[in-house]
């Protein structure tokens, strides 16, 4: 049995979650039937990335550039204004795109402060003013409390989940499991994983380890596209089959003589396969690049990334645009990031070939599921690599229940020849199954129904003392009896 997890904010929160198991559900995976019909975008569905934005000309530069572009939505990968002013920022947006244009956004670490609803600030709650204006223009989330940082959305098609913060503790045993939730068995042509924060090995500046790679895993496992930002530059991978360990998909990307992978803009997204993008330009600042070298292609590292655009290689600010199901091909999209100079300084293709892959069982699925810090066959809770339950299995129930009779009471008198109803209260720590009443230790009935009566017509004899006593059951076998009570038949 699966944990659902709920929502992030303190390590000691998370621990509380673990434990509440199933009381949080959220969309279960779809029928392999519903499943085989693929969801398409769209056509020409055109969306912007951007992130790292702040709220001044530069920002405004950008925002203008995405409506030249004649994008339908944009999706930011946190960091707003950088000064928790919720309604100065979205006054930004509206000044340029207009008050109902989509724009949906993942928190960044900048926007802690203020995102919560009832945050308190009081320019307002960068939470309270996505989930107005989702609802302004017929968006519904998965779940409609955006505190916890994670929400998914349909928009024309194009799936998109959004995850939050708080470190890989929670990337790992949060972040994950929910993206796997919402990806797993997803009938969407095109997904798109959205978050702020980083790993160092896909990001070329300075950022450090800070979401763990079981989200970028659980991503490409399921063939969605990863959209990320915090550095503020421009970067996109080759095709990876392993992003933790950055390994390029040498069958979309043929090595060429000098053992690089090639066709750095024929991309691919599958099941296993996808690529990832930093889109950090949006205004805020603009950095150089710290790894990965040289600042010319073929870059360095493992010849991962296709493009990199940073201070070292002149960058300006923009936006990166993909446009889904193209030509008339619901499996084909392009992609092109464009400076506020109206320069385009990448472009690329991308094809869709998403067959839904079964679940994979918690026991193999490389996640921590129960937050024990065991992990598949490591865990003493999993039996084999198809086990499906990495969870610890409860204690077994030996509380048993507790049970009194309330009716009729201890030394009344009961007439001769009629019929009473013989009542009792029962309680369990996990739940009754039934109560059992008997007269003069002799078995009169059974009730498993809660108000737990019987009914018993009382014999002729006169003076005649029977004592009346209940027991009751609980799912698990344990027996409770409860107290004698005497009547006497009159």
């Amino acid at each position: 049995m699966g944990w659902r997890l709920s929502k992030p904010v303190l390590l000691t929160v998370v621990i509380m979650v673990l434990a509440l198991g199933a009381a949080k559900l959220w969309p279960s995976s779809r029928s392999s039937a519903e499943a085989a019909e693929p969801i398409a975008t769209q056509a020409n569905l055109k969306v912007a990335f951007i992130a790292d934005t702040g709220y001044q000309s530069n920002f405004v530069d950008v925002l203008n550039l995405i409506k030249s572009e004649g994008a339908e939505a944009v999706f930011q990968q946190g960091d707003f204004d950088y000064h928790d002013a919720p309604d100065t920022f979205f006054g930004v947006i509206d000044s340029v795109l207009g008050p109902t244009f989509p724009y949906f956004a993942s928190i960044g670490n900048h926007d802690d402060g203020a995102w919560n609803d009832g945050c308190g600030d009081r320019d307002g709650c960068y939470a309270t003013f996505l989930k107005n204006r989702m609802a302004s223009i017929g968006i519904t989330p998965d779940d409609p409390n955006l505190n916890d940082q994670m929400y998914s959305i349909d928009y024309k098609g194009l799936k998109v989940a959004f995850v939050g913060l708080d470190g890989i503790t929670n990337g790992d045993t949060l972040y994950a499991p929910y993206l796997a939730q919402q990806l797993e068995n997803d009938p969407h042509v095109w997904k798109v994983c959205s978050w702020h924060e980083l790993q160092e090995a896909l990001q070329v500046g300075g950022k450090s380890d800070e979401m763990g790679w079981n989200v970028y895993e659980t991503c490409r496992a399921n063939g969605a596209i990863i959209a990320t930002a915090h550095e503020h530059s421009y970067h996109r991978t080759k095709t990876l089959t392993n992003i933790e360990l950055q390994t390029v998909d040498t069958v979309q990307h043929p090595l060429d003589a000098n053992g690089v992978p090639g066709n750095p803009d024929q991309l691919l997204v599958a099941a296993g396969k996808t690529f990832a993008f930093v889109s950090g330009l949006g205004g805020g600042s603009i950095r150089d690049q710290e790894r990965c070298f040289p600042s010319t292609y073929p870059y360095g590292c493992n010849f991962e990334w296709a493009k990199i655009y940073t201070t070292n290689q002149g960058a300006k600010y923009g936006a990166l645009f993909i446009t889904f199901n193209v030509d008339g091909d619901p499996n084909k999209a392009v992609g092109y990031f464009k400076n506020v100079n109206g320069e385009i300084v990448d472009q690329f293709t991308i094809t869709a070939s998403n067959p839904v892959p079964p679940p994979t069982p918690q026991c193999s699925d490389t996640l921590d599921n129960d937050g024990d810090g065991l992990i598949d066959l490591a865990d003493p809770d999993c039996t084999d690599a198809s086990d499906n339950d990495e969870s610890t299995p409860p204690p077994p129930d030996v509380t048993a229940p507790t049970v009194a009779v309330t009716s009729p009471a201890d030394g009344s008198i009961v007439a001769r020849r009629s019929t009473i109803d013989i009542t009792a209260n029962a309680s369990d720590n996990v739940g009754v199954s039934r109560v059992e009443f008997f007269v003069d230790g002799s078995l009169l009935c059974s009730d498993p129904a809660t108000g737990y009566s019987c009914s018993w017509k009382v014999p002729n004899t006169r003076n005649k003392v029977y004592t009346l006593t209940a027991q009751a059951y609980d799912a698990a076998g344990n027996s409770g009896n409860s107290a004698a009570v005497t009547v006497t038949a009159k």
